[in-house]
């Protein structure tokens, strides 16, 4: 099933990127005037329906896998598996209440990517056993690490649809594109659910790591966990930056993206070792 999905993964994308850039798909008859309304266009469904499936394909799988004893925070691939799941999940969602069609374009092929790595790199041989904390630390890490990602999403739509508009290229945004302060506002939204969320699985995976009583040369090896500090602080002057002192608009995206990225590069971390 897991290829299978991938390739609705990978339909709903193209459908969404190429709504993105102006190609829409026809459901009906060509208008016969110039200025006849176009209704038949309706890509931003066919994109939705699409990219539903392939969520209900991916939700079974995961249960098909719990079933089978493969618990989804049990591997890096496993929770990098969920983490795809909770942005595609959570997009088709905000798309039912927020007009976001053009961050699918985003959204969708962030979340094929992590499928894929999830489905290519095979499961460490030596994890260390997790417990109750471990796994609270996992699951709390890749919810954290999921709205991150939707942040991210809205601040890269936020960027793009900005600079249409600077240069006037209004085809690409009038109609298809989402207000620049609605884009704004979700994403900061988005920010503050995933801040708190992440700031307790820092502490849980401290405590839990302290258990297990590693030698010191492990964490000299473990870049993730200075990474994960880091991307926490980048989030938090956001926040800060955001309340205090008023950030919006491009700053702000600009400072969302750099936090995602150390949350990627922790996950790079990871698959590298892992993929090793």
């Amino acid at each position: 099933m897991t290829w299978v999905e991938i390739a609705v993964y990978a339909l709903a994308a193209t459908i969404y990127l190429g709504y993105l850039l102006g190609h829409s798909i026809r459901l009906g008859p060509a208008p016969d005037l110039p200025g006849e309304a176009d209704e038949p266009l309706r890509s931003p469904g066919v994109a939705r329906a699409v990219l539903a499936a392939a969520v209900s394909m991916h939700f079974a799988d995961i249960g098909d896998r719990c079933i089978r004893g493969v618990n989804p925070i049990s591997s890096t691939p496993e929770a990098m598996s969920l983490v795809a799941f909770l942005i595609a999940a959570g997009y088709l969602i905000a798309s039912f209440r927020y007009r976001l069609a053009a961050a699918g374009a985003f959204a969708v092929p962030a979340a094929l990517t992590a499928l894929v790595l999830a489905r290519v790199v095979p499961a460490e041989a030596d994890a260390p056993h997790m417990g109750t904390l471990g796994r609270a630390h996992i699951l709390l890490a890749v919810v954290g690490v999921a709205v991150f990602a939707l942040a991210a999403v809205l601040a890269l739509l936020y960027l793009f649809e900005e600079r249409q508009w600077k240069r006037k290229r209004f085809d690409r945004v009038v109609g298809r594109g989402t207000p620049l302060d609605t884009l704004d506002r979700l994403a900061l939204r988005c920010v503050s659910i995933g801040f708190p969320i992440f700031t307790v699985a820092i502490v849980t995976g401290a405590i839990w790591v302290a258990r297990l009583r590693l030698p010191r040369q492990a964490f000299e090896l473990r870049p993730e966990y200075a990474l994960a500090v880091v991307t926490w602080a980048a989030f938090g002057v956001l926040l800060i930056a955001r309340v205090g002192a008023g950030w919006r608009g491009r700053r702000a995206a600009w400072l969302t993206l750099g936090g995602f990225g150390g949350a990627m590069l922790v996950l790079a971390a990871y698959f590298l070792r892992h993929a090793a």
